[in-house]
C-alpha cells in the first residue's frame, strides 16, 4: 500500500510522488526513549536487536493470510483453541486492564510470549498505520527459520519475577 501524493494546477496534473509507508524503526536513541514508557507489567521486554528480528517476522507473517491474529478478541480466541505460535504484546499500553491477563493465559497454555515497547510499531510492522496491542504469529513454512530463531529467542529471556 503507497501513499500518492498529486498537485494539480490550471493545466491538469503535473506532479505525482509515491511515498512509501513508514517503518518501524529500531534504532539505539529511539528505542531507549520508546522503554522509557512502557507499562509496569511489560516483561519480558525485546531487545533492541530481538524486536528488530520480531519487526521482520511480522512483516513476513503479515503476507500470509491466517497466519498473523491481530487484536484482543481474535488472538484469545486463537488461544482458546489451542492454536500455537508467538504472542507479541506492545509494552505502552494503557489501561494495562485490557490485556494483563493474556501473559497468564499464554503461560498456561505453554506459548511464548514477549513485549516490544510501542504499540504503534507492531502496527507499522503489519503494514497498517493502526497501532496493534497484541500479535499471534503461527508458523509457515516460508518463514519458519526465523519464527524458530525468534522463538528460541524469546524462550531464553529471563523468566519474570
Amino acid at each position: 500500500m503507497v501513499k500518492v501524493k498529486m498537485e494539480v494546477d490550471d493545466e491538469g496534473v503535473t506532479q505525482i510522488e509515491a511515498e512509501p509507508p513508514p517503518q518501524p524503526s529500531t534504532e539505539k536513541d529511539e528505542y531507549a526513549e520508546l522503554c522509557l514508557y512502557v507499562n509496569a507489567i511489560a516483561q519480558p521486554l525485546a531487545s533492541r536487536k530481538l524486536a528488530k528480528k520480531i519487526y521482520k517476522l511480522i512483516k513476513k507473517a503479515s503476507k500470509h493470510k491466517d497466519h498473523l491474529r491481530q487484536g484482543i478478541s481474535d488472538v484469545q480466541k486463537s488461544i482458546r483453541r489451542e492454536e500455537t505460535g508467538i504472542v507479541i504484546l506492545a509494552g505502552n499500553v494503557s489501561p494495562i486492564d485490557v490485556y494483563s491477563h493474556i501473559p497468564a493465559l499464554c503461560e498456561e497454555k505453554d506459548l511464548p510470549y514477549v513485549f516490544t515497547p510501542s504499540r504503534e510499531h507492531l502496527g507499522l510492522a503489519t503494514g497498517h498505520r493502526r497501532a496493534t496491542i497484541i500479535l499471534l504469529i503461527r508458523e509457515n513454512a516460508e518463514y519458519s527459520e526465523l519464527f524458530n530463531e525468534v522463538k528460541k529467542l524469546i524462550t531464553m529471556l529471563p523468566p519474570v519475577a
